[in-house]
Order: C-alpha cells, then structure tokens, then sequence
C-alpha cells in the first residue's frame, strides 16, 4: 500500500523519531566534546530537535489509527526531546557558574560519558520502532544496559554529594561554589533519568506488541 501511495503515517512517525534520536546522538557527541561548554551550539540543536517535534506532533494530530498509541507516541518523542533539553540546562549552568566550575570533576566528566552512551543506546532502540514487529528479547537487553547505566550514573552522584559536603562543611568554604557543583550533578544525572525514561518507555511498547 505505501508503495503504491507513499509512506504510510507508521512509517513516516518512525522515520522523523530517528532523525530525532540522530540529533541527540549528535548533540550528545558535541555535548561531550566541548564538556558541555558550548551553550549557542547546543542550543542550535535544541531549535533543531524542537522542528521535529513539532513536525512528529502535527503528524500525530492528524491520524487516526497508528501501530503504536498515539498517546504513547507522543510522550516518545517528548521524552527523547528531554533528553537535549537537559543538555542545555547543563550548558546554562555551566555559563552562569563558569568561575566556579573553571576545570570540571573527574565524576562530571564520566556522568557525560555515561550519558553519551546512553544516547547512542537509545537510537538503536528508536531504529527498532521501524521494523515490521518489535523483538521484545533485544528491546530488553538494550533498556536494561541503558537502566544499568542510570544505575551507574547514580552511585557517582551519591558518593560525589558526600564528598561535597564534607568539602564545603570546612571554616571558609565558598557557599556559591557549594551550589554551583551540587547543582550540577544534579542536572548531570537527571539527563541519565531522561534517557532512562525513553528506554523504559520503547520497553513498554515491545511488551503491548508482543
């Protein structure tokens, strides 16, 4: 049918989420090139993945039946776009905080890392979404290596808070500097949950298909 027609809405849904999930993917990769320090480059591909939601929207407002929810489908694509959302809100607290986060902790370099790895993870999972049937088995094993990596990403921040507070609790410590690193961490790790998110939710599709 879409031969004789074009592209059905299935297809052409699956085929704007990958080009979302490539831009994170690049985004991430500058992200973490320029440790998270080129705020206007990042926000570019922010105004990028943004044309593309609004694109996937319009297309899911204007269907009727799809393979997948259309609800569902629509957190999706909100979902992958946290992810460079989050990238950004790390850029802006790097650009306010800037002299107080001249040369970044080895945990925040590693939190990008682990992120950036998680970012390509969730492209092999969104280029699932466009075979004929989701194979449940290699969804799961892929959402648990993404969990296993928020996982991770949460032992840093917990033992990197406690050395914070030990660090900052000392006569003279700089209350601002406090802020600056907590805050960041922060936001460090709720990229992972973002990315966690999308997976988890690709996971919860396979398992409706199976």
């Amino acid at each position: 049918m879409s031969s004789l027609f074009g592209p059905s809405n299935n297809e052409r849904f699956a085929g704007l989420l990958r080009q979302l999930a490539d831009t994170v993917v690049e985004c991430s990769k500058h992200f973490l090139e320029s440790l998270g320090r080129d705020l206007t480059g990042i926000v570019d591909f922010e105004h990028k993945a943004d044309t593309l939601v609004d694109a996937i929207h319009e297309l899911l407002d204007n269907s009727f039946i799809m393979r997948f929810d259309i609800p569902d489908s629509m957190k999706l694509t909100d979902d992958l776009d946290n992810v460079i959302d989050g990238m950004r809100k790390v850029a802006i607290h790097l650009d306010v905080y800037k002299i107080h986060l001249l040369e970044l902790r080895p945990e925040a370099l590693e939190l990008m890392r682990i992120s950036d790895h998680m970012a390509s993870m969730l492209r092999d999972l969104v280029l699932m979404l466009g075979e004929p049937r989701l194979k449940l088995s290699r969804v799961r094993e892929l959402s648990t290596a993404v969990d296993n990596a928020e996982a991770e990403a949460d032992k840093i921040v917990s033992a990197v808070e406690r050395q914070l507070v030990e660090e900052y609790s000392q006569p003279g410590a700089n209350p601002i500097g406090f802020i600056a690193w907590h805050q960041l961490f922060h936001l460090l790790e709720e990229m992972t949950d973002d990315a966690n998110h999308v997976a988890k939710h690709i996971l919860s599709l396979a398992r409706k298909e199976a």
